[in-house]
This record gives C-alpha cells, sequence and structure tokens, in this order.
C-alpha cells in the first residue's frame, strides 16, 4: 500500500523485560510511578507524537474499558442502510478505532476518555457483522466502517480512516495480535517501546506481537534502531522503524529443518 493512502501509524507500546503488555509487573510501586513515562510520550506537553485516532483491538478494549458485558440486541431490528455510517459525534474529530468484526462490544456511549482526551469510538466492522450489531451501534451514536468480507481488511481500514475520517498520523496501542497483523502487512511507520525495569514470567500473558492464523504469520520482520533513550524510573525508550517482512525461505534451508526436526523428535522425551 502506498503511504500516501494511510495515515502515518505508529504502534506505541509499554512491556515488561521479558515483552509482555500486561501482567502482574504493571502493579508494582516500581513500574507505578508519578512520573508515568509511558503517558507523557502521548499525552500532555511532553508527548513525541501527535495523532488524531487510537487503534486497538476488541481484547484490549474488554480488558480496559468495557469488561466483557453484553449488548442488548433487537434481533427484530429494521435494515440498516450498507455501507459506513458516520455519526453526528464523529465531527469530533479525534477518534478511538476498535477492531470489533464480530459486533461484542457493549459500548455505555460514543466516547471514551484517556488522559483528559475525549474521543469518538468508531468500530471496525466487516460485511459479516450482523444488523443487530450495526442498528445498536446507530442507536448510540456510534460510527462504523465496513472494512472486509468476512475478516478484517487491514489496507482498506487504513485508506477509510485518512479519506473518511482524515486522521493524517494514528496510533496503534495493542494487543499483540492487531499489533503483529499491522506490522506483517507493512502498515506500521515506527514502533515506540517503553520497557518497564521489571518482568513476572507469566508464560499466559499477551506479548508485544502475536501472529494468529488467516491474519499473520510467523514470517519474521527486521526493524531499524532510530533511537534509544534512558528514561525516569530506570525505565527504556527504544524506538525503531519498521522494515517489510522477510521473505527467507525457511522451507527449503536444510539446516534449519534438521534442528526443527531434531527438537519435535527429542522434546518430551
Amino acid at each position: 500500500m502506498n503511504k500516501t493512502d494511510r495515515p502515518f501509524i505508529f504502534c506505541h507500546m509499554e512491556t515488561s523485560l521479558d515483552g509482555k503488555i500486561m501482567g502482574k509487573y504493571l502493579w508494582i510501586p516500581e513500574t507505578n510511578t508519578e512520573n508515568d513515562v509511558f503517558y507523557k510520550m502521548i499525552f500532555g506537553p511532553e508527548a513525541r507524537f501527535q495523532y488524531e485516532a487510537t487503534l486497538e483491538g476488541r481484547i484490549t478494549i474488554e480488558d480496559n474499558y468495557t469488561y466483557y458485558k453484553k449488548p442488548e440486541l433487537d434481533e427484530n431490528a429494521a435494515p440498516v442502510p450498507a455501507g459506513d455510517y458516520l455519526a453526528p459525534g464523529a465531527a469530533l474529530g479525534v477518534y478511538q478505532l476498535v477492531m470489533d468484526t464480530h459486533g461484542r462490544i457493549c459500548w455505555p456511549k460514543n466516547t471514551l476518555e484517556e488522559s483528559g482526551r475525549t474521543m469518538h469510538v468508531v468500530e471496525v466492522l466487516t460485511e459479516a457483522t450482523p444488523n443487530a450489531y450495526k442498528a445498536y451501534l446507530r442507536s448510540l451514536g456510534i460510527s462504523y466502517l465496513i472494512c472486509g468480507t468476512d475478516k478484517p481488511d487491514l489496507e482498506l481500514l487504513c485508506k477509510k480512516a485518512k479519506d473518511l475520517l482524515h486522521v493524517e498520523s494514528m496510533m496503534l496501542a495493542g494487543g499483540g495480535t492487531i499489533n503483529w497483523s499491522f506490522v506483517q502487512a507493512g502498515l506500521v511507520d515506527e514502533m515506540s517501546i517503553v520497557m518497564a525495569p521489571a518482568a513476572d514470567g507469566n508464560p499466559d500473558t499477551q506479548p508485544l506481537f502475536l501472529a494468529k492464523p488467516g491474519l499473520s504469520t510467523d514470517a519474521p520482520v527486521v526493524f531499524k534502531l532510530l533511537d534509544v533513550e534512558k528514561l525516569a524510573d530506570d525505565f527504556l525508550w527504544l524506538h525503531y522503524a519498521v522494515g517489510p517482512k522477510n521473505t527467507y525461505d525457511f522451507d527449503n534451508d536444510p539446516e534449519y529443518k534438521q534442528v526443527q526436526d531434531r527438537i519435535k523428535a527429542n522434546r518430551g522425551k
């Protein structure tokens, strides 16, 4: 996709030393400091990035804002018009985009507040999203964009964010699945990682990147370091430019295959 056809996209995340974006490490005093260096980079006078929209996945929104409540849907709602819907609240000009293709999030209202910033909610749906859910969003004054037939079309989402919402800069803010899907698709320009001086070793919490069948693969991506900076309270800022998905042919590398086969054969003995 031509970069001029989409917003500038940066991914800004806080991680532990072991690359996790959730976990007990976030709750201890050493990482919950008054300086709050992670948020200072995107909010307030010390912000390193300026942006009109934030994009997050459904699970991130459910975990942090809507807490897995179930929306009350009218299964007999009249069919809504086909295509995108821009509610009057979209005139706010600052947006919270959410990938919710199955229509599961229960919203209390059509805005979301974060650190004094009020954002108009825009749901990212597909043509397969139920009519009842689209009617529900309209009743709340929540905008939505149809991006894909039965799974999200990331390039179309980026194009609509620019053409319909006039977004020039967008922050990608997790979780790991959406982060990796956008990185692998070549749609992220820069990574901004604030690394906390802590880890908890939990094997079940979300990592910074997570491949998901049908959306992304484990093909490597190489990053170019733009800057590294020690922040207050022993936090570290890593700033990268994102490279393309690597096309190395692992299937025809005999040494790689030999190592993997040996591991599979011996693991669990």
